[in-house]
């Protein structure tokens, strides 16, 4: 009877021994997946630091440009009017 408790003693250890590392296996397995995904996931949002400016910073330049449109605008209708006058001068 003792060979046979001594067996069983050793089967369940083993047992536990595999299923402690398989346990820590997957968790290890699982730990690496997160900190890979995290890693890719910095890397986007730093890419997107880098290549994309605030709409902030970008609030002067957009001012500034809607301005000189303005100007053209007007330049442009002052020309119109200035060749219609002619124009119709002529007639």
């Amino acid at each position: 009877m003792e060979s046979d408790l001594k067996w069983v003693i050793g089967l369940a250890i083993s047992l536990g021994v595999t299923f402690a590392t398989a346990l820590i296996a997957s968790f290890r397995n699982l730990a690496g997946r997160v900190s890979n995904g995290d890693r890719d996931l910095h890397k986007r949002i730093d890419n997107v630091k880098d290549n994309y400016v605030r709409r902030d910073d970008l609030d002067g330049h957009i001012q500034r440009l809607d301005g000189n449109v303005r100007d053209l605008r007007e330049e442009m209708r002052e020309n119109h009017k200035q060749v219609i006058a002619a124009l119709a001068g002529r007639r």
